[in-house]
């Protein structure tokens, strides 16, 4: 494609996203000694899904706040309500009293290579929308941010600013693939945002029912690759390797680090973030069935979901 026409390509998928993304800005009231407390003022981004005014913005974006607010494309100002997060994937749901709105294109993050076109639209630094572009560096990454363990996130090289979170990233067809989530301090060209197939069981939720009650298993872990498993000398060169068993269901049900989990009720898991996207989908004191290796051994156990804890 001429450089021209890729110009023209990128330049109509910003204008065709942009208006489907949001400013988001937070009071939050915040102790300044034993007697006084002081509003301080948050922001960040947000992305429209449904026309009806609901919006998917980051977990640490409104956590705490006691106002959350919002600003159109357009300019116009709107308050705007909690209705529900998950702070383990970093999403919450917003909605707003508004009709009309521009939902952005869902696209799929299952299908994304390394080396795909990535374009983050969002609001850094409260300047206003801003674009950036860059590649998909790498998928399913495993980070340590904002008082969480987020797996199975898109790496990017499109720069993502405070500001930027909660925001959306998109392909070159102007379809969203990840939710812009953080950036490793003190480094250069590294970005990660929120698999949007990790999302959908959360929205899917929310339609069915109106509420968010996202099922917790319990577990925080990396997606084994051939290189990985040569590495480290595993038995399995696909699956979801566990790092780490808090208290919870993964933990009663006999779950240890350092298992491989290959299976979820007789389905192949070849990925921590299909893994998550999976238990998404499940119901909060549903039971499934797990099937992982340890020590090259092959056992099965059941767990039994509870609720993500806050």
């Amino acid at each position: 494609m001429p450089l021209e026409q890729l110009e023209n390509k990128f330049v109509e998928v910003v204008e065709d996203v942009l208006p489907s993304v949001v400013s988001v800005y937070t009071t939050v009231l915040t102790r300044i000694d034993l007697f006084r407390v002081a509003p301080v003022q948050g922001m960040g981004s947000g992305v429209i899904v449904e026309e009806d005014g609901i919006i998917i913005t980051n977990a640490h974006v409104v956590r705490k706040a006691q106002k959350v607010g919002l600003q159109l494309h357009s300019g116009k100002k709107l308050d705007a309500k909690v209705l529900g997060m998950m702070k383990g994937l970093d999403i919450a749901i917003l909605k707003v009293d508004e009709t009309d709105l521009d939902p952005i294109t869902i696209g799929e993050s299952n299908t994304l290579k390394v080396g795909q076109f990535a374009i983050a639209v969002g609001n850094p630094l409260g300047l206003g929308e801003s674009v950036t572009f860059g590649l998909v560096s790498a998928l399913n990454r495993t980070i340590s941010a904002q008082n969480a363990i987020l797996e199975g996130l898109i790496q990017t090289t499109a720069e993502i600013n405070p500001g930027n979170s909660g925001g959306a990233l998109v392909n070159t067809n102007a379809e969203l693939i990840g939710i812009p989530t953080a950036v490793i301090p003190f480094s250069q060209g590294i970005g990660f945002a929120i698999a949007i197939d990790s999302v959908k069981g959360l929205l899917e939720e929310f339609r069915e029912t109106g509420n968010v009650s996202t099922p917790w298993i319990g577990i925080t872990g990396y997606t084994i690759n051939p290189r990985i498993a040569n590495y480290y000398q595993l038995t399995q060169d696909k699956g979801a390797l566990i790092i780490q068993v808090p208290n919870g269901p993964a933990k009663k049900a006999g779950i240890k680090p350092n298992d491989i989990i290959v299976g979820l009720n007789d389905e192949e898991i070849n990925s921590i973030q299909l893994l998550i996207q999976k238990i998404v989908k499940r119901r909060i004191g549903e039971e499934v069935k797990i099937k992982y290796i340890r020590n090259g051994r092959t056992f099965e156990t059941f767990v039994k979901l509870s609720k993500a804890p806050s």
